[in-house]
């Protein structure tokens, strides 16, 4: 299995297809220490997790998820930060260190499965290449798009149907657990009746359909029965070079 980092890119929001600098970085601990902290916190508190999460200003499952699984993530600082702004008079704060050192360089990563080919934005790939995972910010994966590594798959980009949205050599991060085109918009698909990965617009309609179109004019739009293809996920963010 390979691993590459995607580095020297402009990064860019796929909402929008703004320039974005995501430098958050995080510091990590013990999930033990983590888990333990955050039962302290609703001891003392009388406060469910998911409460404190609120109080905080936090999503719920920052808390929620350390207490009650196994992850793979620990609590970032600006996380220790509003919790310790919340609940000033908690005394396990006297336990936890006073300035909380920055993270190894290698833990400012996560590893996101690529797909075994590329997304054809025109004809497609087959998905025959080896399995390979590259770096991605762990701040844009686990701060801005409040995922696990798990959740992604990053997509390299053939053709140029998908232009100005998507270019050739584009690598887009997919976010897998938004599948739906209920809220139409470009999706990663595999197109069962071409048998080939392709990167399109999708919108539903009547009768089980689907209608796939490029966001490039010269191409035509193709209708298809919903079951004959497989959304992989709708693209959230995407690298490119300059």
């Amino acid at each position: 299995m390979h691993n590459s980092i995607i580095a020297n890119r402009k990064e860019q929001s796929c909402y929008g297809i703004a320039n974005r600098i995501f430098a958050n970085s995080e510091s990590m601990s013990d999930e033990n220490e983590d888990r333990a902290l955050i039962q302290a916190l609703v001891d003392w508190s009388g406060m469910s997790a998911s409460k404190l999460a609120v109080e905080a200003r936090l999503a719920v499952s920052t808390l929620t998820r350390p207490l009650n699984h196994d992850v793979s993530f620990a609590l970032s600082k600006p996380t220790l930060n509003k919790l310790k702004a919340r609940f000033p008079d908690f005394p396990g704060w006297k336990n936890q260190e006073a300035d909380i050192p920055d993270p190894e360089p290698a833990l400012a990563y996560v590893a996101v499965e690529v797909l075994p080919t590329y997304a054809g934005a025109g004809g497609g790939g087959t998905g025959d290449d080896d399995r390979k995972t590259a770096l991605v910010s762990r701040a844009l994966v686990e701060g801005e798009l409040r995922g696990h590594a798990g959740d992604f798959v990053l997509v390299p980009i053939r053709g140029d149907s998908m232009e100005p949205d998507f270019f050739q050599g584009d690598q887009v991060l997919c976010d897998k657990r938004d599948r739906s085109p209920a809220q139409p918009g470009p999706f990663a698909i595999w197109d069962g009746e071409w048998g080939e990965y392709v990167i399109k617009n999708v919108e539903r309609i009547e009768g089980g359909r689907v209608r796939m179109f490029s966001s490039n004019p010269k191409y035509s739009p193709t209708e298809i029965q919903h079951d004959e293809t497989r959304i992989i996920g709708r693209p959230v963010w995407f690298g490119r070079r300059c």
